[in-house]
C-alpha cells in the first residue's frame, strides 16, 4: 500500500466500519471500489488476493446474501491481519485493526 492515498483511504475505511456495519453499509460500494481501484494498481500478489476477495464481497452485498457477506469479511480479515506483517510501521497497527475490525464484523453476522 504505497499509494499516498491508502493511509486517509484506511482511516476512512476504520471509521466507516467502527459505527458497524449497518452504518458503513451506505458507503460500502464506494469504499469498495476504491480500495480495488488502489490494491490493483499496487503490483502485489497478497494486494491482488485481498482485492478479488473485495469483488466478491461486492457481489455478495449486491445479492444480500448474509452467508456469502459474512465468508467474505472473515477471509478479508484473514488476508488484511497477514499484510499489515510486510506493511509500513504507521499502516501495520492500522492494518491490523481493521483485520480485527472485519473478522468481528463476519462474526456479528453469524450471530
Amino acid at each position: 500500500m504505497e499509494s499516498s492515498q491508502s493511509p486517509n483511504q484506511l482511516d476512512a475505511t476504520l471509521q466507516a466500519l467502527g459505527g458497524g456495519l449497518s452504518a458503513a453499509a451506505p458507503a460500502a460500494a464506494d469504499n469498495i471500489d476504491g480500495w480495488i481501484s488502489t490494491l490493483d494498481g499496487a503490483g502485489s500478489p497478497a494486494l491482488s488476493a485481498i482485492s478479488a476477495e473485495l469483488k466478491n464481497l461486492k457481489s455478495a452485498i449486491g445479492s444480500g446474501d448474509a452467508a456469502q457477506i459474512s465468508q467474505s469479511l472473515q477471509t478479508l480479515g484473514e488476508h488484511t491481519s497477514k499484510a499489515a506483517a510486510s506493511a509500513t510501521p504507521d499502516a501495520s497497527a492500522k492494518l491490523q485493526q481493521l483485520g480485527q475490525t472485519l473478522s468481528s464484523a463476519a462474526a456479528s453476522l453469524q450471530a
